[in-house]
């Protein structure tokens, strides 16, 4: 059954921040181990796309916890006390961090209890109540999180020398050996992963541990050996290394790739200064990122190249800097920071994306020539791009696509120079300046979109455009745009029921929008009964989705349901017309 909602969407999409942020971009090297003294030492290499956002985040005892604590989250300080703690250390002397792994089945979960609390207290939880491995592990024995952790594990030291790892697939606890390492592999599978990105920081951190000894020296070598310096498989940096001795408290902080000057504290010092939370840039303002990043904030991005070009550090270093602001530009459409990008292609010519960028830089500027040869230049030197050649050349002539089904415009801004439309899947997303407005015209596939637009670098909305308020999995509440194709603009309140044929069945579901998460499996039904599941959320119609025990391997065989021409089950459908349905699971793929 379904209702139309004229409230704000609900966002139980962000309840999945935890879990999706990692398997969407984090890495992590994590290790610990005793040295020749009994004192623990714990490390993490913070692994990821490049984000200026890195929060340190101070939360002394009250009256309601038994421990102080710090933790560390991305975006904002508020994901430092929710599901989108990374990682963090308490003054019992416990620490925990996560690693990324591959979707994977919880075990036992029908025997584990949702958390009285929430999801969004149980890592806080953890820090503020135990003092060892061992109690964190009777903890995940009792209880999981309702929705996610299914992707991500999480290791843990603690100052008696235990470890231990906690993931879907299981725990483990160690008890008096030398040290544990994680990268981003499922621990307690036993899996050994056959992806060398993956793996390949395992083996160094190993050798290193085997033949050195433990202690700040030998951990800040390993973390610089396996940090990412803008050359990773997640996105290409080692954003922040922490470092901690559990016994003492002390704490050492390093960002992006400086292993020789770190941030020196201590868990006592932290807690000293009460409630607050900290961007960990400011913690060394003269890093040569924190001085570029400071420098663009105030005076833009042809400024901030002039000291980029001056800085006296190794070239491996600079280069690392280099592709963080190339990243910047694309996040940002900013003009003023395109001599980063042209700096980055004498070195790297490669990529289509980075030559229809800058041609793009010219032909806003007016200059359609310039932009129009650096496209054919690029489709001379690399004949089998997949660059859409004609299709840019087209636009750059003010010609649209023929077949698009979508128009979007924006009123006013005459005299800005870029206009971007930010959210809709579409390989160009400039707009062109016609009769008064600016104008682009799209292909877009069926689904529901949030837009807005980018003028000269800054976000607007447009006047004459209805706004919505959106919810991401990366963000707070924010205002946009909404594209619906083939779908209702208006989201409704749906019911779905499924009936499963065992009573212990754990039934995942994932679909074609938000709410349903793009097809990752995150959300599970509620159990309602022993062979009944149900799931209340709000969706635009038609919904298409599928069930799982949790991954793709595990999808649903539904009663009535048939195979695609290439032998893959059809997708469920609820529509406008669909009323009180009831759908019914069969078997499973895994069981066949």
């Amino acid at each position: 059954m379904y209702r139309l909602l004229n409230h704000t969407l609900i966002f139980q999409i962000f309840l999945a921040f935890f879990i999706l942020l990692p398997s969407i971009g984090n890495a992590c090297t994590i290790f610990c181990g005793k040295d020749k003294n009994g004192h623990v030492w714990a490390a993490n290499n913070e692994d990821g796309t490049y984000s200026f956002a890195n929060y340190l985040n101070i939360f002394p005892k009250t009256e309601d916890t038994k421990y102080g604590y710090f933790t560390l989250s991305y975006e904002s300080e508020k994901n430092g006390e929710n599901g989108g703690i990374e990682g963090g250390m308490n003054e019992a002397g416990l620490f925990y961090d996560f690693n990324s792994i591959s979707t994977t089945l919880v075990k036992d979960l029908h025997k584990k209890k949702a958390f009285p609390e929430g999801d969004f207290k149980i890592l806080s939880h953890i820090l503020a109540s135990f003092s060892t491995v061992q109690e964190v592990i009777d903890f995940f024995n009792v209880y999981w999180f309702e929705v996610g952790f299914n992707s991500a594990q999480m290791h843990i030291a603690d100052k008696y020398g235990n470890y231990g790892i906690i993931g879907p697939s299981g725990s483990r606890l160690l008890k008096n050996e030398r040290y544990q390492i994680s990268t981003n592999f499922d621990i307690c599978g036993n899996q050994n992963s056959s992806d060398p990105e993956r793996y390949w920081r395992f083996p160094i951190v190993k050798e290193n541990l085997e033949k050195k000894q433990v202690g700040l020296a030998s951990f800040s070598d390993i973390c610089e050996l396996t940090s990412i310096k803008g050359k990773g498989y997640y996105g290409g940096h080692t954003i922040y290394s922490n470092i901690q001795n559990l016994n003492t408290g002390d704490v050492w902080f390093y960002f992006t790739s400086d292993y020789k000057n770190p941030y020196k504290t201590s868990i006592s010092e932290l807690l000293s200064k009460g409630r607050k939370s900290y961007l960990i840039r400011d913690l060394f303002p003269m890093h040569p990122i924190s001085v570029l990043y400071t420098n663009y904030q105030t005076n833009g991005g042809k400024s901030t190249f002039d000291i980029y070009k001056a800085l006296d550090i190794s070239k491996e270093r600079k280069s690392e800097i280099l592709s963080v602001f190339v990243s910047l530009f694309k996040e940002n459409y900013d003009e003023s920071l395109l001599p980063f990008l042209e700096e980055h292609l004498k070195s790297n010519p490669q990529g289509h994306w980075m030559r229809s960028a800058r041609a793009t830089v010219y032909f806003q500027n007016g200059d359609i020539e310039k932009a129009k040869a650096i496209v054919k230049t690029y489709k001379n030197e690399v004949p089998e791009t997949s660059m859409e050649v004609d299709k840019i050349l087209n636009l750059f002539d003010g010609k649209f696509e023929e077949n698009a089904n979508v128009t979007i415009e924006l009123e006013g801004y005459q005299d800005a120079k870029q206009v971007f439309v930010k959210g809709l899947p579409t390989s160009f997303d400039f707009l062109i300046k016609k009769n008064g407005k600016w104008v682009g015209k799209f292909s877009i596939e069926p689904g529901c979109y949030n837009y807005l637009f980018m003028v000269d670098g800054e976000e607007v909305l447009d006047s004459n455009t209805p706004v919505k308020i959106t919810a991401s999995i990366y963000e707070d509440w924010y205002n946009s745009h909404r594209l619906c194709m083939g779908m209702t603009n208006e989201a409704y309140q749906v019911i779905i029921k499924v009936k499963v044929p065992n009573k212990d069945d754990i039934v995942y579901i994932a679909g074609n929008q938000r709410n349903l998460t793009n097809w990752s499996p995150i959300f599970r039904l509620k159990k309602t009964s022993d062979f009944e599941r149900e799931f209340t959320t709000e969706l635009h119609l038609p919904a298409k989705f599928k069930f799982s025990r949790g991954n793709s391997e595990t999808e649903a065989i539904m009663k009535g349901n048939e195979k695609d021409k290439e032998g893959e089950w059809l997708t469920m459908e609820y529509n406008l017309n669909s009323k009180n349905v009831v759908y019914e699971i069969i078997g499973w793929k895994d069981k066949q």
